[in-house]
C-alpha cells in the first residue's frame, strides 16, 4: 500500500459499542468483527478519508512504535477489512 493511498469506511459499514469494544457488522456477509483497541482505534482515526501515509504518522506519533514496523502490522488489517467490506481504499 503506497502512503497516497486513500483509504476510507465503506458505506454500510455498521458499527456498534458492545461492552467498550468496537463491534463492526460487514455489509457483504453480515457478519461481525471485534476490534482489539488499535484497531478501534484506526477505525476512529478513518470517520474521516485519509491517506495510508496519514493514517501511519498519527499512528507512530500515538504509538511507540517506527513507521516500518507499524506499516507491517496496518497493512493486513486494513487489507482484512477491505476483504470483509468495512473499509475501502483506492490509488
Amino acid at each position: 500500500m503506497q502512503d497516497q493511498t486513500t483509504i476510507e469506511r465503506a458505506p454500510g459499514a455498521v458499527e456498534a459499542l458492545v461492552d467498550d469494544q468496537v463491534v463492526l457488522l460487514s455489509p457483504i456477509d453480515f457478519s461481525y468483527h471485534a476490534l482489539d483497541p488499535v484497531g478501534a482505534r484506526i477505525w476512529s482515526l478513518l470517520e474521516t478519508p485519509r491517506t495510508f501515509g496519514d493514517l501511519i504518522a498519527e499512528l507512530t506519533a500515538s504509538y511507540s512504535i517506527d513507521a516500518q514496523t507499524c506499516r507491517a502490522d496496518v497493512t493486513p488489517f486494513v487489507a482484512r477489512m477491505s476483504e470483509i467490506g468495512v473499509l475501502a481504499y483506492s490509488d
